[in-house]
């Protein structure tokens, strides 16, 4: 399992004003009935996470594995209860999804050591963070994202609460067709999620392919775009990979833009990466995103790694 967080915290902080309900665009909640105290803040770290490399059947102790725990402050100066839940982001917040990523099946898969946590004053307080997904070959190749819960209790004499949905992302381990025998979960699963092409050096041609199905009962068209760095790219952010570099220039990959699907149809995606002679990867290696997007949507992604090293790291394809 390897981890990456977002150092940006999710802030919420509310001045003093007389309202009824009150919704602010970071996602938190107030609800007042008069007038709040002067100042009330709560923040919660890490405001994004990625899971990547989540094998199916294990469970895993964020911060035993990684060092990272759900930091929640109270920046009020009394005491605050805070209830914590997981949730699927299509029903919470501000309903989206993240580009490449969709619903976690089942919520309750990622949990946390209690309920809810009281945090004193002007302080901060942490909670671990556990992940365990079913062992089910269908679940590798999947990236989903689940939303994060910590909303205020009222006390009696309280008259407003606030509520923080930080994302978090999750990458199930990759798998070729032939570890699995069924299609992998999803509304339009890839076959495998990574894609490794070992001992690349300048001045080559490498090929390789993913499989993309359509687990609709109905057509689609679907789009597949090559991104040379998906965290910088309009309309998406995908967390690179810890050791590799994004890849300089997309226009070295070609791969078919679009294709269609009937229901339960699949195909072979093949595509290609040209390197120039003058330009070898880095000690760490190139990576680059391959996402396709669904005309009613939906979207999911391929990770290709371009690796310089004399043997390539396991769950990909070649």
């Amino acid at each position: 399992m390897e981890v990456s967080y977002r150092t940006i915290e999710h802030r919420f902080r509310l001045l003093a004003i007389a309202v009824s309900v009150l919704l602010t665009r970071g996602g938190a909640v107030a609800l007042a009935g008069e007038l709040p105290p002067p100042v009330l803040g709560l923040t919660v770290q890490p405001g994004g996470l990625l899971i990547r490399e989540v094998v199916p059947g294990e469970t895993y102790d964020l911060k035993a594995k990684s060092g990272v725990g759900l930091t929640v402050s109270n920046q009020d100066g009394r005491p605050h209860t805070y209830v914590l839940s997981t949730h699927r982001p299509s029903e919470i917040g501000n309903r989206r999804v993240p580009v490449g990523y969709s619903d976690i099946v089942d919520p309750s898969w990622f949990w946390f050591e209690k309920g809810e946590i009281t945090v004193p004053p002007q302080s901060s307080s942490e909670v671990k963070m556990y992940l365990r997904v079913p062992a089910e070959a269908q679940y590798r190749n999947q990236h989903w994202s689940v939303s994060v819960g910590v909303v205020g209790k009222a006390g009696q004499s309280e008259v407003l609460t606030l509520a923080a949905f930080p994302r978090f992302e999750i990458e199930t381990a990759s798998a070729t067709r032939a570890e699995l025998r069924r299609r992998p979960a999803g509304a339009m699963p890839v076959c495998p999620s990574k894609v490794v092409l070992p001992e690349v050096v300048p001045g080559t041609r490498r090929n390789s392919s993913f499989i993309l199905s359509n687990s609709d009962t109905r057509r689609h068209r679907y789009e597949i775009i090559a991104l040379s760095n998906g965290e910088d790219s309009p309309g998406c952010h995908i967390f690179g990979t810890g050791g590799y570099a994004w890849l300089p220039e997309a226009r070295w990959v070609r791969v078919g833009s679009r294709v269609q699907l009937g229901k339960w149809g699949y195909t072979t995606i093949p595509f290609r990466i040209t390197l120039p002679p003058d330009t070898a990867p880095p000690a760490g290696g190139w990576e680059l995103i391959l996402l396709v997007k669904r005309d009613d949507g939906v979207s999911n992604f391929v990770r290709v790694f371009l690796d310089p090293a004399k043997s390539a790291p396991p769950g990909g394809a070649r």
